[in-house]
Order: C-alpha cells, then structure tokens, then sequence
C-alpha cells in the first residue's frame, strides 16, 4: 500500500512539473519588414529616391493551446512624407491597416479582420493544412531551438523556422501547421520577413 502511495505521489510530482513548464501560452513580439517596389511613368530620380524601399511594422501574436490572435504591437500612425521639388510638391503617404487573425486551433478555422478602402470585412475561413517540408536545418532563436520548413505555392516559395519547446501549431500572419510555434518567416529571398523579437511565457 505505501509502495503504491509512494508510486502515485511521484507521478502527481512529475505530470505537475511538466504542466508548470507546458509552455503552451504566452506572447511573441515580431518585427515584420515588407520591401516596396513601386515604378511610375515618368518618375525622376529625385522621386525614385523619396519613394520608401519598404515598410516596417511591430505585430504581436498572443496564443495558448486553444487559439491565437495576431495583431499590431505598436501603431505608429501613417507616415506622411512630404519633399518640395521644382514645378510643386509631393506627398507620400503610408498607412498601417489594423488586421487582426484569430485562429481556432481545435477547429482548424479562423477569423480575419481586415481594413481595404477605409472599410473593415470579416472573413470566415476553414485553414487547410500547410504542406511543408522540413529541411533538415537547424538553429536558435531567442534561445530556443528551432527547425527550418518550406512551402512552395506557385513561383512563391516561403522558408519558416519553428520550436517544439513551444508545441503550438500557430504563428504569425497566415503562418500554422507545423509541430511548434513559428518564430521567423521569409518569403521569396526576403520580399517579406517576419522574425521574432522577444518571447514572453506565461
């Protein structure tokens, strides 16, 4: 009888340890680049030099093992760039739309809240399963171990770097599938980045 006492409190000890350190919940701060390639009949170089090569944006991803939700860190408001040239002015104005992604991660679902012309839509939408391929890579990331997948979708080629010391299948943008929290994406050779900055567990 006190063998099996003495069983069973072991095993109590071991699964509360375990589930103190699940690391299923908490928040990822990411810093999301977009290049610009933006061409104009007519365009001077004076114009070409003002043109910004590309935009810059904090995002935040909160999750546990249920669900995420994917939006701005910090909204910097829009960036207006105005440059007095010969014949007049010009004015480049850049703005952050505010899209939020929420994914259920027991249905496989999601819902998407995006800004287009000044009006926000609601999209429902059912992820299908990302067909990745892992590579075989590895290296760390804000301290955890994390593997190298990527995804070819047409001419379109997308390389993501996950951690299974953080087993949730979500990450940033449109970004899931994989056995761990993805922390770093880039598509096309760096026409789009998204990496973590810091990693907050709760």
């Amino acid at each position: 009888m006190r063998k099996s006492l003495t069983t069973l409190l072991s095993i109590l000890i071991v699964t509360m340890a375990f589930t103190q350190n699940d690391n299923t919940q908490g928040s990822v701060v990411f810093e999301e680049v977009m290049k610009i390639d933006i061409q104009l009949d007519g365009m001077t170089p004076e114009m070409e030099a003002m043109i910004p090569k590309e935009n810059k944006n904090s995002t935040i991803l909160y999750f546990n093992e249920n669900a995420s939700r994917y939006e701005n860190y910090e909204s910097t408001g829009d960036a207006v760039i105005d440059e007095e040239m010969e014949g007049g002015s010009v004015t480049i104005m850049m703005s952050q739309p505010e899209n939020i992604i929420y994914r259920d991660l027991g249905s496989n679902s999601s819902v998407e809240q995006t800004e287009f012309m000044t009006r926000v839509f609601l999209i429902e939408s059912d992820n299908p399963e990302g067909e990745w391929k892992m590579t075989g890579n590895q290296k760390m990331i804000l301290d955890f171990p994390c593997q190298e997948a990527v995804r070819k979708d047409g001419e379109r080629e997308t390389k993501v770097w996950f951690t299974p010391a953080i087993p949730v299948s979500t990450g940033p943008s449109q970004f899931f599938g994989l056995p761990g929290l993805i922390l770093a994406m880039e598509e096309n050779d760096g026409d789009r980045t998204i990496i973590a900055s810091s990693v907050k567990l709760e």
